[in-house]
């Protein structure tokens, strides 16, 4: 039997430095496993971190909520009865005043905002409709008013032929007169009561009734007129 013959030493050289290479290769990809496990873990606080911006969000929301409750609390301070709290509950929410408005550092009477409401908007015979002033200053400044020059007032028109009915001021003084200062953010309110008897100015003895059917409200100061509030006398 044969011996075999013994490779060359080249051959043994280079298997041993193939080897060589092979644990080289191993180590650093070990080492490249280690380095990335640790490196996942040490991220992870930055990504829980990531929702910061959101936290600040609600926070800007929670400093906004006292002064939405202020606003309530000045309505319902400035309100006359318990009848016109349960208005300001019937009455529509209004949208948010736009960013531009709330940062506006003047006010005039052209950026108050005013909406009518009544506690009965189909009003049975016998009732006599009640109508409430909401005015509201969505700017970031007081609004002095001269409701001398400005006359605050409610007016009633039909609504078939919009022809006026009645206002509040025809055969006597406005519910409120003289300076007004309505507070930046605030609302102030104002009501008033129909008698159903239609009117004209200066025109008050042997008034007529007004007829059942559909009619729309207007409240005023000066020039700016609130939406029309529809309602309907039974």
């Amino acid at each position: 039997m044969t011996q075999k013959k013994p490779l060359p030493e080249e051959i043994y050289k280079r298997r041993r430095v193939a080897a060589l290479i092979i644990v080289l290769v191993l180590a650093v990809v070990l080492i490249w496993a280690a380095v990335a496990a640790f490196g996942g873990s040490s991220d992870e606080p930055a990504d829980t971190a990531a929702p910061a911006p959101t936290s600040a969000v609600e926070e800007t929301s929670s400093s906004v909520a006292p002064e939405s409750s202020a606003a309530v609390s000045e309505t319902e301070t400035s309100a006359e009865g318990d009848s016109e709290s349960k208005a300001a509950e019937s009455e529509p929410s209004s949208a948010a005043p736009a960013s531009s408005e709330a940062a506006k550092k003047t006010c005039d009477l052209a950026d108050l905002d005013v909406r009518t409401s009544m506690l009965n908007y189909s009003v049975p015979e016998g009732e006599l409709p009640k109508f409430f002033m909401t005015v509201t200053n969505p700017t970031a400044a007081d609004c002095k008013i001269d409701l001398d020059k400005n006359l605050l007032r409610f007016e009633v028109y039909k609504m078939a032929d919009n022809e006026r009915v009645w206002s509040d001021t025809d055969c006597y003084a406005s519910v409120q007169t003289g300076s007004q200062t309505f507070p930046a953010g605030k609302d102030v309110k104002f009501e008033a009561e129909w008698s159903r008897q239609a009117s004209k100015p200066g025109e008050c003895t042997n008034r007529p009734a007004a007829e059942p059917g559909a009619y729309f409200a207007h409240t005023v100061i000066g020039d700016n007129s609130s939406p029309p509030q529809d309602f309907t006398l039974r």
